[in-house]
């Protein structure tokens, strides 16, 4: 329904499970989200970070659990309770964004609020499509069709779409896949500002884990249906909770002693005390990445250096502050 005082509410999951026949999908999940947090999902491909998402919009029925929206109930598997989507005062953004191609700018954005019962009179329909046009920057493209649109430009309409009816909670899944890296940073910091400045609760799915850390105020981190870790993104980069999440977010160079640490936690000095040969360079713009092969240890390292080495070059390499940087993280095997 039509709110124009909506903020954002929390959002809490209990024992929240839904699997499908061939065993993938979401187990048993209990986790709370703050009223106007922006939180990431983050996970491989399969992982169950859409299954997740689509229970809480009420596109998938879990099979078990409690869903609450701030103190109302919108599922509850024992006693039959299953908000329909439309009244569960959220809105999604999907990675097709899913723009009708025969209406134009505003008509799409308006469409929300054609749908809604009661249905706004059309002035304040207008009103509504322009005050979100201008948070988004595009009134000048209001009369366009979605097919005269630029990627970036077709995103915004879409953010536009999510948020002139006011939801409570905002539902994003994988939504700048599309885009080039260099609009795809824009959007990203046009998303996390517009969303803050409404106040709005943030689920948001993606398998990019720079969006991921520098978008949201927590992550979940989830593997083969499970979340692995839920915490701010520094914790869950320099503390991951184990080996899952140490590997899959960023990269882990392990020491002969069995810890970890962070490339940018080693750099290469004539007077270190680690041997390495150097066995694939990549330039990134203003710095290299560098594999190099550590003696004692299985799995080549990577190093972010500023200067260029030679393929098969011999390199010492220093930790920077060893007893502080390490990573110890739990080795569990898990069952996929």
């Amino acid at each position: 329904m039509y709110n124009e005082s909506s903020s954002g509410v929390g959002l809490t999951l209990s024992s929240v499970s839904c699997l499908f026949p061939d065993g993938t999908g979401l187990e048993s999940t209990s986790l709370s989200i703050d009223p106007g947090e922006f939180v990431a999902v983050l996970g491989p491909s399969g992982c169950g970070k859409s299954t997740l998402l689509r229970c809480i919009a009420g596109l998938e029925t879990p099979d078990t659990g409690v869903i609450h929206f701030g103190e109302r109930g919108v599922f509850n598997a024992d006693k039959s309770i299953n908000v329909p989507v439309s009244r569960r005062n959220l809105s999604m953004v999907f990675q097709d964004l899913a723009l009708w191609p025969h209406m134009t700018v505003a008509e799409n954005i308006e469409f929300p609020l054609t749908t809604t019962r009661p249905k706004p009179a059309a002035a304040e329909r207008n009103r509504l499509v322009h005050n979100a046009m201008v948070k988004v920057g595009i009134t000048d493209k209001a009369d366009h069709r979605p097919s005269q649109l630029s990627g970036g430009q077709q995103q915004r309409v879409a953010i536009a779409r999510a948020i002139v009816a006011n939801p409570q909670i905002l539902l994003m899944d994988e939504p700048l896949s599309a885009l080039d890296v260099s609009l795809r940073s824009q959007i990203r910091s046009e998303i996390t500002t517009l969303t803050r400045q409404l106040g709005l609760t943030v689920v948001y799915v993606t398998h990019d884990q720079s969006e991921a850390l520098g978008m949201s105020d927590r992550v979940i981190v989830m593997n083969a249906g499970k979340v692995r870790q839920y915490a701010s993104p520094v914790d869950v980069y320099d503390h991951p909770a184990d080996e899952f999440v140490a590997n899959f977010v960023g990269t882990m160079n392990i020491l002969p002693s069995g810890r970890s640490i962070r490339p940018e936690q080693v750099d290469i000095h004539p007077d270190g005390s680690i041997a390495a040969t150097v066995r694939d360079i990549t330039y990134l713009g203003g710095q290299y990445e560098i594999r190099c092969d550590v003696e004692g240890v299985e799995r080549p390292w990577l190093i972010e250096s500023f200067e260029s080495v030679q393929l098969g070059q011999r390199i010492n390499l220093r930790i920077l502050d060893l007893a502080k940087n390490t990573i110890q993280v739990e080795k569990k095997v898990h069952a996929h």
